[in-house]
């Protein structure tokens, strides 16, 4: 019995098979090497994407203050061209009933010269 425990101690594993793990063992280290790459890829593409969304975000809203002004002024602009006009009507409207008191007839001198 001990003859045959030592030829198991002493077994090795041949060259074929030997060669066979090494390379077994490179292909597993490359694998997970590139699937940290992968990862890595993934990883940096979200981020850019996300910087991308961001600055798109901030374009947008900046835009959006910048064409909220420029029509807020506009409309600030019709509104004072507006009430220059409404009170160049109200200032009409009186220069009308001034107008109407200066030429009226003056019926008192009317009589007197048909007499």
């Amino acid at each position: 019995m001990k003859r045959k425990a030592a030829e198991v101690r002493k077994l090795r594993l041949s060259p074929n098979e030997e060669t066979m793990l090494l390379k077994e063992e490179y292909e597993r280290r490359r694998k997970l090497r590139l699937q940290q790459v992968r990862e890595q890829q993934k990883y940096i593409a979200l981020h850019i994407r996300q910087k991308v969304k961001q600055r798109r975000e901030e374009q947008l809203h900046q835009l959006e203050e910048a064409l909220r002004a420029e029509w807020q002024k506009a409309q600030d602009e019709k509104m004072k061209a507006l009430e220059k006009l409404y009170l160049s009507s109200l200032r009409a409207i009186g220069e009308g009933h001034r107008q109407a008191k200066e030429n009226e007839p003056d019926l008192e001198a009317l009589a007197k010269q048909a007499e």
